[in-house]
């Protein structure tokens, strides 16, 4: 049984056979009518040029057959009239030649205009093809034209009804390409002052923070790709709290062509984490403040009465006097224990010794405690004039100091304290394994805390391995936090 495709190739092909021996048939009564007229005109007029017109007729609508049939049967037309105007005679040389003429040319005009058939029909179907091909182009064109519309149409509407700031611009170049609206409630200037003056965005981040951020936005080996927090100063004087993050854009061969970005404004989130952070030294504060004033001294006073029982029953020469002493001993105990304790927790008072001080308590105690080998550096006074940034350093100083104990099997931690061009510098170095090049996440909030409080008080922290082994942790402070939302 044949395909259904052969098949309708052949419904196909039978009205085509039927139209090219339609146009055979017609052109052979053309051609006899036409012979029919020279033999009864004068011998001396020859219609040659109808019988090229009937071969044309047959070569374009009948096929090459059709053509080759019709040149043939005009041929011995022309034959029989050439014959005819003889009279009976042999034919003379003219006509001879006319008669060979006529036969060489009727079938090479019927296979020229055949073959020119073909090619014609062959390129009217490929004009054909190409057209539809193009049509069926530009339909899609015009499909993904009306997908990008309105892709880009949703986009907009979210860049401009969400309120982070989004951005974008050329990779290598310092003008905006677009920025969404938020950018003016945030930033508190206008769009178009950006677009005209693209330094605006640099100049807007607070001095403190620009050059870091200059560094990182033009970081080769970054991409294009950060995620930071700084500052800006909106021109009527508040300072707010900005997170941006920036991605490349690739082209097919990988190159980056555009850069997108982020900016979220975490002005109150910081200022809830900040909130969380004093709330949390206020109550060790408090904690650290009755562990002094309440169980200390009651463990004095305790330790008073143990003592006074202690010569008491040494006079009775009593049995029990060697545990009445051992009691005393740990009473000692207990009372430094809880003191230390208490210095921990409320470590810093300006008015009494400072941070200096507080940071020689630390490293007491931790060499007390452990078998690690910790001293404080400090050659000239630290004045502080905000007990918040004593308090920060400190318990940057603390964490740093525990991590160091706990992690990097050192033997030896360095708390270094000094001040440099108005600033504070506290540096926590040991002489353990170091931080690994590229951390595993622990899931701690050491590093994080330690990095949001130097924030907290304008300063940067930075934690790396030593020149010579171990681990280097660097704060770089201001001596007040006056800059500091309120």
């Amino acid at each position: 049984m044949p395909e259904p495709a052969t098949t309708r190739k052949r419904f196909v092909a039978l009205p085509k056979a039927y139209a090219e021996a339609r146009t055979g048939l017609i052109c052979l009564v053309l051609v006899a009518w036409v012979a029919f007229i020279e033999f009864h005109i004068a011998p001396q007029i020859r219609l040659t040029f109808f019988y090229l017109l009937i071969i044309a007729l047959g070569a374009w609508g009948g096929g090459t057959l059709s053509a080759i049939g019709v040149a043939v049967i005009s041929s011995l037309a022309f034959l029989l009239r050439e014959v005819d105007a003889a009279d009976g005679h042999s034919l003379p040389g003219p006509a001879i030649w006319n008669v060979g003429m006529q036969t060489t040319v009727y079938p090479s005009a019927a296979l020229i205009l055949s073959a020119l058939r073909r090619v014609t029909g062959n390129l009217k179907r490929l004009a054909g093809d190409r057209a539809a091909e193009l049509k069926r182009e530009m339909l899609d064109h015009t499909q993904t034209e009306e997908q990008l519309r309105k892709t880009m149409q949703q986009l907009r509407q979210l860049a401009e009804n969400i309120t982070d700031v989004f951005w974008m611009k050329d990779a290598g170049e310092a003008r905006m390409g677009y920025v969404s609206p938020a950018y003016e409630k945030i930033w508190g200037r206008s769009c178009r002052e950006l677009y005209q003056h693209p330094q605006l965005w640099l100049e807007a981040i607070h001095p403190e923070d620009r050059e870091r951020m200059v560094h990182v936005a033009q970081d080769p080996e970054s991409n294009s790709s950060y995620d930071e927090e700084y500052r800006i100063v909106q021109p009527a004087g508040p300072v707010r709290w900005i997170r941006e993050r920036a991605f490349p854009v690739r082209d097919g061969a990988g190159k980056v062509v555009r850069v997108v970005g982020i900016a979220e404004d975490i002005t109150e989130r910081r200022r809830l984490e900040r909130e969380i952070i004093e709330v949390s030294d206020r109550e060790q504060a408090r904690i650290g403040q009755d562990l002094h004033d309440s169980l200390c001294q009651k463990l004095v006073s305790l330790a008073f009465d143990t003592n006074s029982m202690a010569e008491r029953l040494a006079t009775r020469s009593a049995p029990e006097t060697e545990a009445a002493g051992q009691m005393t001993v740990l009473l000692d105990d207990l009372i430094t224990e809880a003191r230390a304790v208490a210095r921990g927790l409320f470590p810093v008072q300006l008015e009494s010794d400072g941070l200096a001080s507080a940071l020689e308590h630390l490293a007491a105690m931790v060499s007390s405690r452990s078998k690690v080998e910790c001293r404080v550096e400090c050659a000239a006074p630290v004045p502080l004039r905000d007990n918040a940034v004593a308090t920060h350093l400190y318990r940057i100083a603390q964490e740093a100091v525990t991590n160091a104990v706990k992690h990097s099997r050192a033997s030896q931690i360095l708390i270094f304290l000094r001040t440099r061009e108005g600033r504070i510098e506290l540096c926590v170095t040991d002489n353990g394994v170091g931080i690994p090049a590229s951390p595993a996440p622990t899931g701690g909030m050491g590093l994080y805390t330690m990095d949001y409080r130097a924030r907290t008080i304008g300063g940067t922290l930075s934690v790396e391995r030593g020149p010579n082994g171990g681990t280097v942790v660097s704060c770089l402070a201001p001596q007040s936090s006056e800059w500091r939302l309120p």
